[in-house]
């Protein structure tokens, strides 16, 4: 699922930064193994490079793609990407954004809860058009 100039998007609703922060928290066993995120394991994905993943809680919900958007690694290419395959405006309003770049989903999974919170995957776009 690695993929050199893609971005993946989720979007979602939880309670607060702490649990967005959980959900994306990696750990390794004391033999020094890989444990991912609950994130990760819900959506079945086996890994991902943390160093190229964004996300943000926002204190209040929207629905303008735009708006959740702004301020992300490369929004002024990806928000026009997004929103041909999204809409402008989401069905929903959504608190959460993750973001992986260079990583292309092809999961079954689109919609998962954990604990309280309830992630979505709208889509996966390219980012950087090598020329």
């Amino acid at each position: 699922m690695q993929k050199e100039g893609f971005v993946s998007f989720w979007v979602g609703n939880i309670n607060s930064s702490e649990e967005l922060d959980n959900l994306l928290e990696i750990s390794y066993t004391e033999d020094g193994d890989f444990i991912s995120s609950m994130f990760a394991r819900s959506f079945g994905i086996d890994r991902y490079d943390d160093a190229v993943r964004e996300a943000d809680f926002y204190d209040e919900a929207d629905n303008s793609l735009s708006r959740l958007l702004e301020g992300f690694s490369y929004d002024d290419d990806i928000i026009p990407k997004f929103s041909l395959l999204c809409g402008a405006q989401l069905p929903s309003e959504y608190n959460v954004v993750i973001l992986l770049y260079n990583f292309k989903y092809e999961g079954i999974k689109k919609k998962t809860a954990i604990n309280k919170s309830n992630l979505e995957f709208l889509g996966a776009v390219e980012y950087l058009l090598f020329r």
